[in-house]
């Protein structure tokens, strides 16, 4: 018996995902806003990871628009959404000041 394959997840979708996700943006410009260190930008980029990873799991528990597709690849959006919460963290410790 063959496998039953699924079809994959869109690169471009993922990326998407990750650095467009409004959890990960808010939850990353107010921990990165928190931050007095730039070592715990790190910190703050997980965090905003991890909310990101969290509005997918509603996502596709609600099954809204492509979310169910899009959680097999939950491992890849994580990545995608921690650079970008990096990137977003570094925002709010600047606008800081």
């Amino acid at each position: 018996m063959a496998p039953d394959l699924q079809p994959d997840v869109s690169v471009v979708e993922i990326l998407l995902f990750g650095f467009l996700n409004p959890a990960s943006i808010a939850a990353a410009v107010m921990l990165g806003r928190k931050v007095d260190q730039p070592a715990k930008l790190l910190i703050a980029a997980f965090g905003g990871a991890i909310a990101g990873v969290a509005l997918l799991y509603v996502a596709t528990l609600f099954r809204v628009l492509d979310a169910p597709s899009l959680a097999r690849a939950a491992g890849g959006i994580f990545v995608a959404s921690y650079v970008a919460s990096l990137i977003y963290a570094f925002l709010g410790f600047k606008l800081k000041s």
